[in-house]
């Protein structure tokens, strides 16, 4: 004689939620990967000349920001998403902060006095929030319900809405810093018309742009986990794939070109100082 287990009213609920807010969710996701391969068409000319380059550490990092990316957001499209994917998320955004700490490495011509404290903090914000997602993601498996076929998680942590909040403050750190030594070195340089000055104005403008983009983007998703639905939260998860990588890229791409216009502008008014 076989039995059957009676559906609680918090699993009914779970489900009502699920059905309703997962065709929402599919759809943003595709709308997020259409932005994402969007932006990997205009900026496919500017990649080209990428790979002609000499391969660095910054160039790998680049390229991995790329089409990791691309993978994280068609693996969120087409497959549901999970507290597995704020793991991703995290070694996807992971990658963007080495980009952004080589380039103040570089500002500060790798003063230990920098390179140890910032990447120590590093380590440390990633290991916390790597500890995090775990939790997340066992308590996820934990309070997971099969009803009627339909996966639904049942509740989430607290402290869910925290997640982002100690990349936040390493960003914070970062763009502190790059603006502070970006200053200074535009201030201490007599002629601003000089290329290394328009480079550090250039440096100082992307980086503070970059910084209150992905605020943003980590301020919305906080909010979210905060005073939005549990089963929204993938949403922040969504934007955080698609916003900062673009951004990244846009970022080294301007600096990039940046800095062979200036070489160029170098020659041709050296061209025109040998030949009146």
């Amino acid at each position: 004689m076989s039995t059957t287990t009676p559906i609680t009213p918090d699993e009914i609920q779970g489900l009502d939620l699920y059905l309703l807010t997962a065709p929402k969710i599919k759809y943003i996701s595709v709308a997020a990967l259409t932005l994402f391969t969007w932006d990997l068409i205009l900026t496919f000319p500017h990649e080209l000349r990428l790979w002609n380059a000499k391969w660095t550490l910054a160039k790998v990092l680049f390229f991995v920001n790329r089409y990791f990316a691309l993978g994280t957001a068609i693996l969120m499209t087409f497959r549901s998403a999970n507290a597995f994917f704020a793991v991703i998320a995290l070694l996807l955004v992971a990658n963007i902060e080495m980009i952004l700490q080589l380039r103040l490495y570089a500002l500060y011509a790798y003063d230990k006095r920098i390179v140890l404290p910032v990447s120590a903090l590093f380590v440390t914000v990633l290991s916390g929030m790597m500890v995090m997602a775990v939790i997340i993601y066992q308590y996820e498996k934990n309070h997971e319900a099969q009803i009627f076929g339909a996966c639904a998680i049942l509740g989430s942590v607290d402290w869910l809405y925290l997640f982002w909040v100690p990349m936040m403050g390493l960003d914070f750190v970062l763009v502190l810093l790059a603006g502070y030594k970006s200053l200074q070195h535009y201030f201490q340089v007599p002629d601003k018309t000089w290329s290394g000055a328009r480079l550090m104005r250039t440096f100082a403008r992307d980086s503070i742009l970059y910084f209150l983009c992905n605020f943003l983007i980590y301020l919305f998703s906080t909010l979210l986990g905060k005073f939005g639905p549990a089963e929204y939260y993938q949403l922040g998860a969504i934007t955080i794939t698609v916003v900062p990588p673009v951004s990244a890229n846009r970022l080294l791409i301007n600096m990039y070109d940046s800095a062979h216009a200036e070489q160029a502008r170098d020659t041709t008014r050296s061209v025109f100082d040998v030949h009146p």
